[in-house]
């Protein structure tokens, strides 16, 4: 069984709050869902925020939109998606990030796919990276995962995968590509007030329904936005 895992949490060190910051009437956890929700191989998705009461209006707002919430340890993120994966009855999850909130669903399904044909532990678009930022997506076998976090430093537990990555050869990596170079140098994470604001403008640009906006759409506002800055 598979579930897509959003990661939130409201203390970002250059943006506090981000989580639930406005994206043109939506917090942007909100978007970050509506996007996600419209994966076609993967229905079930499930926030996964800390035990913290910092964190209790982002696990409020989950539930109100419907979406089941696990809350784990703060700093060993890893260990976070363990408890999810084993509270939920699952062999693989789908790794998001709560501040992507141009997250194209047909990459889901793409990585998903991948993991179904490939004998892979670990389906990635950021080895090496092709996609912006904001657009990255992870299948993650649990019993991987739980074997590398025995010997994760405090670091790598924070960021999940990056053990993996530091000894390709020890692990079923399959990397998916984009069309090189069709998306070199865009970025649609939101990490800085300055990209909060870059995500107001394309989200205002894409509504009424900005989760209905394919790749390719998204990438050609973008584009358009540097050519007026």
């Amino acid at each position: 069984m598979t579930a897509i895992l959003v990661f939130a949490r409201m203390d970002s060190v250059r943006l506090p709050g981000k989580a639930l910051a406005d994206l043109c009437g939506r917090p942007m956890l909100g978007r970050a869902l509506d996007r996600v929700r419209r994966a076609r191989l993967c229905r079930r998705v499930v926030v996964a925020t800390s035990e913290r009461e910092l964190d209790d209006d982002i696990a409020d707002f989950a539930r109100e939109e419907g979406v089941e919430v696990h809350r784990g340890n703060d700093t060993d993120v890893a260990q976070r998606a363990l408890g999810c994966c084993d509270a939920l009855g699952l062999d693989a999850f789908v790794r998001i990030s709560g501040d992507s909130p141009f997250m194209p669903p047909e990459l889901i399904d793409r990585a998903l796919e991948t993991m179904h044909l490939e004998n892979a532990e670990v389906v990635t678009n950021v080895f090496p990276r092709s996609y912006p930022a904001g657009m990255s997506v992870e299948v993650i076998k649990v019993d991987a995962l739980r074997r590398a976090h025995e010997c994760m430093t405090a670091a790598e537990r924070e960021h999940v995968t990056s053990v993996f990555y530091g000894a390709p050869d020890a692990w079923r990596i399959v990397n998916f590509s984009a069309p090189a170079p069709a998306y070199s140098g865009l970025r649609f994470t939101v990490d800085t007030a300055a990209e909060l604001e870059v995500a107001r403008s394309l989200t205002a640009r894409l509504l009424p329904k900005p989760e209905l906006a394919a790749l390719a759409d998204v990438v050609a506002l973008r584009r358009s936005l540097e050519e007026v800055a």
